[in-house]
C-alpha cells in the first residue's frame, strides 16, 4: 500500500510542522509515517511538533490509520530522551497521567524514562521516577535494573548498583551481563580489582555467564592501573573459556602502550597478533603511529603505514598528519610532500598547520619549486587558514620572552642592590617594568617596520 502525500506546511514561527491528510482513495495513513516524523522532528530538536504530531496520531480513528501495531506514545518518548529532549517527555507524561488517572504506564514507558534521566546524569529525577514507579505498583524488568546498575554504576556509585543486585535477588530476577558488566567496568575503572574478580566468580555460576565485553572491561581496568600482568591473566582466561579477543581487547594494550612511549612492547604485539593471523583496525594503527611519531621512530612509523595499507586500510587524517609532521621534523621533505600530495588524492583535506610548518621547511631549505607545488595543491581544496596561536609563538614569542626575562631580572637585581626602603622598592620596581615594557614596544614596532 503505497502512501500519496497531501498537506501543507503550516508554520509555527520558525518551525514548520507537515499536516497530512489520508491517502487519497484509501482513507489510510501507514502507522510507520508518524514514527519517522517523530523521530526527526527530535532528531532536529523540535520536541514539540514531534509531540503534536503524536497527538494528531492518537487522535484519529483507527480506521484511519494501518500498520499500527506498536504504541506510538513509547515511540514518542524514546526520541525524545534519546536526542537528550528528556525534561519535555517527562513533562508531556506527567500531563497525559492527569488526563487519563486511570492509566497505568507500562514498565517499558518507565524504563524509556529512567534511561533517559541517567543518560542525562540526572540522579535526582531518576531516582525520584523509580519511587514513583514502585509508589504505582509497576513490576521492574531485569531491563529496569539493567538501566539503573549502569546509570549509577556511570555516575560512580557502584555501592549503589551492587544494592540493586541483592534487591533483585530477593525479586526472584535472574541477573544476566544487562547488570554484571557495568558493575565489573566501574568496579575495574576504580581499581577495585579483587571485588571485580569476585563479581565475575559470581557471574560464572549464573546461566548467562561473563560476555566478552566483561572480560573487556577487566583488561581495560588493569590496563589504566598500568598492571599488564593482571590484563594478561584476564587475556588467558577469556581464551581458554573460547572467548575470541576483539580488536577492543589489544587496543587497550596498545594505548598502554602509546601513552608511555612503550615502543618495543607495542611491537611485540602488534607482531605476535598479525603472525597469528589477527587483522588489527584503524584504532590499533593510530595508535602505533602514535606512538612511534611521539618518540621519532620514523623507521618503524613507516613500516607500520605501509602494512597498513598493504591491508587496505588507508591512513586517515590524525595518522597521515602524525607521519607528515615526523617527515618534515627529520627532514625527510621529498616523503613529507608525497605523502601530503596523496593525503589530497585520497579526499583528505590536510590541516592548515601541517602546510604551513612543511612550507616554512621547504623555503628554509631552499627548496622553492616544491613550496610552489605544496601552495598550488593547498589551493586545489577547500580549507581553513586557521593556525594554532602557539604557531607563531614557537617561532618569534620565545625568544622575546626570554629577552624580556633577562631584562627584567637584571633591573630588578641592580634595584636590590641599592635600595633599602621598601616603598621606594615598589616605586623603583613598578618604573622599571615600564620602561622595559615600553622598550619591547619599540623593538616590536622596529622588527614590523623591517
Amino acid at each position: 500500500m503505497s502512501l500519496v502525500k497531501r498537506g501543507s506546511l503550516i508554520k509555527h514561527g520558525r518551525y514548520c510542522s507537515i499536516s497530512l491528510m489520508p491517502a487519497e482513495g484509501t482513507g489510510l495513513v501507514l502507522g510507520n509515517t508518524f514514527v519517522i516524523m517523530i523521530r526527526r522532528y527530535a532528531r532536529a530538536g523540535m520536541p514539540q511538533p514531534a509531540i503534536r504530531t503524536f497527538e494528531f496520531a492518537y487522535n484519529l480513528e483507527p480506521s484511519h490509520v494501518s500498520d499500527l501495531e506498536f504504541n506510538l506514545f513509547e515511540i514518542l518518548l524514546d526520541s525524545l530522551c534519546k536526542e537528550g529532549h528528556v525534561r519535555e517527555a517527562s513533562e508531556y507524561f506527567d500531563r497525559k497521567r492527569g488526563l487519563e488517572p486511570s492509566c497505568v504506564p507500562s514498565t517499558r514507558v518507565y524504563n524509556i524514562l529512567l534511561n533517559g534521566w541517567f543518560r542525562s546524569r540526572k540522579l535526582k529525577q531518576a531516582e525520584r521516577l523509580w519511587v514513583e514507579m514502585k509508589k504505582e505498583n509497576v513490576k521492574p524488568s531485569v531491563v529496569t535494573y539493567g538501566t539503573l546498575v549502569e546509570g549509577y554504576c556511570r555516575m560512580r556509585r557502584v555501592e549503589r548498583a551492587i544494592e540493586l543486585v541483592s534487591e533483585m535477588r530477593r525479586e526472584g530476577i535472574e541477573l544476566n551481563a544487562i547488570v554484571y558488566n557495568p558493575i565489573v567496568d566501574a568496579l575495574g575503572e576504580a581499581g577495585r580489582f579483587k571485588e571485580a574478580l569476585r563479581m565475575m566468580e559470581r557471574f560464572l555460576v549464573a546461566e548467562p555467564g561473563p560476555t566478552i565485553s566483561t572480560y573487556n572491561s577487566l583488561v581495560k581496568g588493569f590496563c589504566k592501573a598500568g598492571d599488564l600482568v593482571g590484563a594478561s591473566k584476564i587475556l588467558k582466561m577469556m581464551i581458554s573459556r573460547g572467548f575470541v579477543p576483539t580488536p577492543t581487547t589489544y587496543n587497550y594494550f596498545f594505548r598502554y602502550f602509546s601513552k608511555f612511549g612503550k615502543i618495543e612492547e607495542g611491537m611485540n604485539l602488534y607482531t605476535k597478533i598479525i603472525e597469528s593471523g589477527y587483522n588489527p583496525d584503524r584504532l590499533t594503527y593510530h595508535l602505533l603511529m602514535k606512538m612511534l611519531c611521539e618518540e621519532d621512530r620514523l623507521d618503524l612509523a613507516v613500516q607500520v603505514s605501509n602494512e597498513m595499507r598493504a591491508k587496505g586500510c588507508d591512513l586517515d587524517l590524525a595518522t597521515s598528519t602524525m607521519l607528515v609532521h615526523l617527515l618534515c621534523k627529520m627532514h625527510r621533505l621529498e616523503d613529507a610532500f608525497a605523502e601530503f600530495e596523496d593525503m589530497i588524492r585520497r579526499g583528505i583535506i590536510p590541516q592548515y598547520l601541517t602546510f604551513q610548518r612543511m612550507n616554512d621547511e621547504l623555503k628554509k631549505q631552499g627548496m622553492t619549486e616544491m613550496a610552489r607545488k605544496l601552495c598550488e595543491l593547498m589551493a586545489s581544496v577547500p580549507h581553513s587558514m586557521k593556525l594554532p596561536n602557539t604557531y607563531v609563538e614557537d617561532r618569534h614569542a620565545s625568544r622575546a620572552r626570554r629577552t624580556s626575562i633577562m631584562q627584567k631580572a637584571e633591573v630588578m637585581s641592580d634595584i636590590l642592590k641599592t635600595c633599602r626602603d621598601p616603598r621606594e622598592l615598589v616605586k623603583r620596581r613598578s618604573s622599571s617594568e615600564n620602561a622595559v615594557l615600553s622598550a619591547n614596544h619599540v623593538d616590536r614596532g622596529y622588527q614590523k617596520k623591517n
